[in-house]
């Protein structure tokens, strides 16, 4: 029976490893299960290396990211020889945990350990049921958008067997199973797209996506559609955070059109001021009052910058360069979660984080100050998740 119960495992796991797709695993899942059980010969005689039929149902719920609750009834008639007995009809039934102990890109390992019942029926021996203590190992793919293909070999062990010679009988089983889920498939940035099949898990909030769930940038100007508040900009202009173009002079022609991108001239055809007998001096151009960096995001409880805040960051370092000299103060915020103190410092290093890219963009060093405000300065609801989103914000001030 050893060896056969190796050699089944062994094919279990090259089947296992012809399939995939992502890890995530439903929120709850009913399924059903077919296989192949042992028992010891203290049920089935010499009858203990061959394989008996299982059939089964399981229902699974996620607890956490690392744990899942299961429970589940398997049913197998069992051929035997054993004097006395015959014969019989073996059903466990278990609940229990399962830990995913390695969780990869396109499957779970896991261990499962549980608690139930298994119940005997004989042709002419003693019929029991007895407590039981169950142990593991499989591996859970992910099929589809919510569904699961799963496979496990486990060893069940009852306890007080009085009607046989020994304590307690031994039973092997190796099962395959397919699980359906219950409920909408997992959507972790919310873009429509199921965790399984989204290749950028991360995208902001509000941005469109594709089918594989990477955001969309019509006009490539490196603002995403839905968070582009100009999402026609021709080819090459450079834009503010919103995606429109950058209008220096704030004389409402946008620089590629203004043939004076640092004198404002409002009503103006060629964004130039009129030709008077006596030119006037240039006038410097007023810098905005403050520049909130939309978008520029990063890693969890950390100062390092997502891939998503490069292209705001480029273009907020090219507006810097148009305001001339003017010293700016890069002030970081953050929401209320977390104490005062750990805001402050986390804030303090994500200002930081945003000085040395701008610096490495060509901003002088001299111009650009960093400095955390924490949770002091909120501009939305911390009760809410829109609130706090718009409270974790970096902001680009000139100080006059």
């Amino acid at each position: 029976m050893k060896h056969t119960y190796a050699w089944l495992l062994a094919g279990l796991t090259v089947l296992g490893g012809a399939t995939a797709q992502a890890s995530e695993m439903p929120e709850r899942e009913l399924g059903l299960l077919l296989g192949g059980g042992w028992a010891d010969e203290d049920l089935v005689g010499g009858k203990d290396d061959e394989v008996n039929p299982l059939f089964g149902l399981r229902y699974g719920q996620r607890l956490g990211s690392d744990f899942n609750l299961f429970g589940d009834m398997v049913y197998g008639p069992y051929d035997g020889n054993r004097a006395g007995v015959g014969d019989a009809d073996l059903t466990t039934l278990r609940g229990g945990l399962e830990w995913l102990f390695s969780k990869q890109q396109r499957y779970n390992w896991f261990l499962s350990g549980g608690l139930g019942l298994m119940n005997v029926n004989t042709d002419n021996g003693p019929d029991f049921t007895r407590p039981m203590a169950s142990l593991g190992l499989g591996q859970s793919w992910g099929v589809g958008a919510n569904d699961a293909f799963r496979w496990e070999v486990r060893a069940d062990q009852s306890f007080g067997n009085d009607s046989l010679p020994n304590a307690g009988l031994t039973n092997f089983q190796a099962l395959l199973g397919y699980s359906w889920g219950l409920g909408a498939p997992l959507d972790s940035d919310g873009d429509g797209v199921p965790d399984r099949a989204d290749q950028c898990p991360n995208t902001p909030k509000g941005a469109k996506v594709d089918a594989k769930g990477c955001p969309l940038d019509s006009d490539g100007d490196g603002v995403f559609d839905g968070l582009d508040q100009c999402p026609d900009t021709p080819a090459g202009v450079k834009v503010d955070t919103r995606g429109c173009p950058l209008d220096s002079d704030g004389d409402g022609i946008p620089d590629h059109k203004d043939a004076c991108p640092t004198v404002p001239a409002p009503g103006t055809v060629d964004g130039c001021p009129p030709k008077a007998a006596e030119p006037a001096p240039a006038v410097e151009p007023a810098a905005p009052r403050k520049l909130t960096l939309d978008g520029v995001n990063f890693d969890h409880d950390s100062s390092k910058l997502r891939p998503e805040s490069i292209a705001i960051l480029d273009n907020a370092a090219a507006t810097l360069k148009e305001w001339g000299e003017v010293k700016v103060e890069v002030a970081g915020h953050t929401d209320s979660v977390n104490s005062d103190a750990y805001n402050l410092k986390l804030s303090q290093r994500r200002a930081e984080a945003v000085r040395a890219y701008l610096i490495k963009q060509g901003v002088a060093a001299e111009r650009l100050t960093a400095k955390g405000y924490g949770e002091s300065k909120p501009v939305a609801d911390n009760k809410t998740a829109e609130g706090r989103f718009k409270n974790r914000r970096v902001e680009l001030i000139p100080q006059q």
